[in-house]
């Protein structure tokens, strides 16, 4: 029986990240400390990022997520083993199964595997907002989403653990200082790679950023 998937209608252009810099970034998930562990994808598409992972058997557990369920179900059928949410990441922090309702003070959210040892991906960049925005106020409000990715990724991990994403150059760039603040607050800086083009669909330049939960 043939099984015919509808993509859902996105927001924000996407950008799969060519094999060569998913294993970058995991050889410098290695170098800074990973070993091992349970491991976050808020963004995973198609699952490049987590490839090189999984081909050397190199994780407990991995748990992501993936608005769009045309890519989400090919990453379902490539990685079998994954745990993957057709919902956006900020649905991680609100009470299941409506998400209108931010997680009590004593909870961070209703993920299992939580806390996490590496949190891994190539969030989306830019100033945008969705249905689930306005549930964050105060020091969880962020004008750049990747920013907020980064904030609420380093939330999700134990204390030491890496953050490694693939992102635009606006962080080193030293906009939004207010919000590198809060990151800073929470995580050291450890390291950061300015990219040659990698993304033929798109001209902006971009990094790849390193942060330790402190």
């Amino acid at each position: 029986m043939e099984v015919v998937i509808k993509p859902k209608k996105v927001q924000l252009d996407e950008f799969y990240t060519p094999d060569y810099v998913c294993e970058y970034m995991y050889q410098l998930a290695i170098k800074y400390g990973y070993k091992k562990g349970h491991i976050l994808e808020p963004s995973i598409a198609t699952g490049n990022i987590i490839k090189p992972f999984y081909d050397n058997n190199n994780f407990k557990s991995f748990t992501a997520f993936e608005r769009n369920n045309y890519t989400k179900r090919i990453a379902e059928l490539t990685y079998p083993e994954i745990e993957i949410y057709n919902l956006l990441f900020e649905t991680a922090f609100l009470l299941p199964d409506r998400f209108t309702t931010k997680m009590p003070k004593n909870q961070l959210t209703w993920l299992k595997q939580y806390p996490f040892d590496l949190v891994i991906g190539n969030p989306p960049y830019g100033q945008h907002g969705n249905m689930y925005s306005v549930s964050f106020t105060g020091s969880e409000k962020f004008k750049q989403i990747e920013n907020f990715f980064m904030f609420k990724g380093l939330q999700m991990l134990k204390t030491g653990g890496l953050l490694i994403f693939i992102t635009g150059s606006n962080f080193m760039r030293g906009n939004n200082p207010i919000e590198k603040e809060r990151i800073g607050k929470i995580a050291d800086f450890v390291d950061a790679y300015r990219l040659p083009k990698v993304f033929k669909s798109t001209a902006i330049p971009t990094d790849i950023l390193i942060f330790r939960k402190k």
